[in-house]
């Protein structure tokens, strides 16, 4: 079976993936093993640069207090909601309700937000954004969007839409291929 190239850039050799060519099952295989590859070796890059860590250190701490990415996650959903049920921020985080009570334990304790029992049906627990945590969010959010205008000023405007663009994509085509996984292993 032979595929055609869809890349836009040389991955395989001196050969152009833009050129009519086309590649054997093998070498179509080999050019994703490649560029799988530099994807994983560009993320680890990423999350350990020590300058990703000194920006997110800056980014995350509210009040003198450093607050993880599920932490900022739920604040952020929280301040924009107003007000959320614990099960809907799981929800809307993707994360297992446990793991986001552990997240929303500090900012409780912090002042960001406030925790109540519902008043319209008691079984539900719901959590409140407070003024401070407002002003947290709108802080990490705008802090947030500075660093990134200042990482990709030099890029083209259109290149940054389609660095947008892909990313969005790979991650859901990535969540996709997991969730289909773990179906499989379930039923399986």
């Amino acid at each position: 079976m032979r595929v055609p190239a869809r890349e836009s850039r040389t991955i395989h050799g001196d050969r152009d993936a833009d050129s009519a060519a086309e590649w054997t099952e093998a070498e179509s295989r080999a050019a994703f093993d490649q560029l799988g590859d530099r994807l994983i070796d560009a993320t680890r890059r990423f999350l350990r640069s020590s300058r990703r860590e000194r920006i997110q250190t800056k980014l995350y701490t509210v009040g003198g207090r450093e607050l993880s990415l599920a932490q900022v996650d739920a604040l952020e959903v929280v301040a924009y909601e107003g007000e959320v049920r614990m099960h809907q921020l799981a929800a809307q985080l993707r994360l297992d309700p446990s793991t986001v009570t552990r997240a929303t334990n500090p900012l409780v304790e912090a002042g960001l937000v406030e925790r109540f029992t519902d008043p319209a049906n008691r079984r539900y627990v719901v959590v409140r954004c407070t003024a401070e945590g407002r002003d947290a969010a709108t802080y990490v959010a705008d802090e947030r969007r500075m660093v990134m205008r200042e990482a990709l000023a030099p890029m083209e405007p259109g290149r940054r839409l389609m660095l947008a663009d892909l990313l969005e994509e790979y991650i859901s085509l990535f969540e996709q291929t997991q969730a289909a996984k773990d179906d499989a292993a379930q039923q399986g």
